[in-house]
């Protein structure tokens, strides 16, 4: 009797035990399908809101340029956005952080992308740009940002470049990161720590200072045949890739301006290689040398990338029309062979 009494006690925890594995099985699955819908939903989500944001550019991209090359003052007025609408493509090559923002600060928003916050300045105009994206996804990145980092944001009225001058932890409930400001700035908030599983106390602010704006053209257009051929004296030849332009320690003449405009351009297009995970087995853009021919009104410049030994992303020959604008320089037209 008693052998049959446990006997029955062990079918017992025997089927429970079986129904537990049944119902942990279940839910395993349950959270898998929640995560790859989450995860799916995401990137469904990035890839619309980036054809979205090609296709404002192209359609702006044939009026008149908005924005002078190289000046950093803000743009003159602000269009009105609406909730989940694309703000523009926001990239920090240095940590491989790329991503579409989003204009909202709601649950299904910061889901889907970074978002910009309500009631704060538009990209590339005066006063505080706030962006806030999770820890655990678009934003993990920038856990190893540092002071110094550029920051590139891709609208349709626009390259905009910021660099990040602080980082800071504050509370949750501290709203002082949000007031706006004079001078044209950046403000990307994210939880912290990052390795918190669950809600998180405090906020990790990165704040960073707008340095230019361009209108410059970065897809392959046709070269107007009245810049041919140079029209000026030429320059010698440089090395964009070994002497970066922007640290060069020579005076701010003509030539000097248009090799920092191509610079300009080579890092922006780096970034965008970056954000859209284009990175071709040749690596990045790098100008092996570069040919400047100036003029009173335009310059035109012919770069060749790579070199035998290392070879770059899109190797050949790129053309690159140039126009005075004010006291700088700007790129009209870029074509590559």
């Amino acid at each position: 009797m008693q052998g049959d009494n446990d006997a029955r006690a062990h079918r017992r925890r025997a089927t429970m035990l079986r129904r537990f594995e049944h119902l942990f099985v279940i839910a395993g699955i349950g959270i898998l399908g929640w995560c790859a819908w989450l995860l799916a939903d995401s990137g469904l989500s990035q890839w619309q809101a980036r054809r979205s944001l090609e296709t404002v550019s192209l359609a702006a991209s044939v009026g008149p340029p908005p924005v002078s090359a190289g000046a950093a003052s803000p743009l003159p007025s602000a269009p009105i956005v609406h909730p989940g609408s694309v703000i523009g493509d926001l990239t920090i090559p240095r940590v491989a952080l790329g991503a579409v923002v989003l204009h909202g600060s709601d649950t299904q928003t910061l889901r889907r992308g970074p978002g910009h916050l309500e009631n704060t300045a538009l990209p590339g105009r005066a006063g505080n740009v706030v962006i806030a994206g999770h820890r655990d996804s678009f934003f993990r990145p920038l856990r190893d940002v540092t002071i110094g980092d550029d920051i590139f944001i891709d609208t349709p009225e626009g390259h905009l470049h910021y660099r990040v001058t602080s980082m800071n932890v504050v509370n949750a409930h501290d709203l002082s990161v949000l007031e706006q400001t004079d001078d044209a700035i950046l403000t990307l908030i994210t939880c912290y720590p990052f390795w918190v599983f669950g809600p998180a106390p405090d906020r990790f602010v990165v704040r960073a200072a707008l340095v230019a704006n361009a209108s410059f053209v970065t897809r392959t257009v046709p070269m107007p045949a009245s810049l041919e051929r140079p029209v000026a004296h030429l320059v010698p030849a440089i090395d964009t890739r070994e002497k970066p332009v922007a640290s060069a320690p020579v005076a701010r003449d003509d030539a000097t301006l248009v090799r920092e405009a191509i610079e300009r351009f080579r890092v922006t297009y780096n970034a965008r290689l970056v954000s859209h995970n284009d990175v071709r087995p040749g690596g990045l853009l790098e100008f092996h040398s570069c040919d400047v021919a100036l003029a009173d009104t335009g310059a035109l410049v012919t770069c060749a990338t790579g070199s035998a030994s290392k070879p770059s992303a899109g190797n050949g020959v790129w053309t690159v029309r140039l126009e005075r604008a004010d006291h700088d320089w700007a790129i009209k037209t870029i074509a590559s062979d």
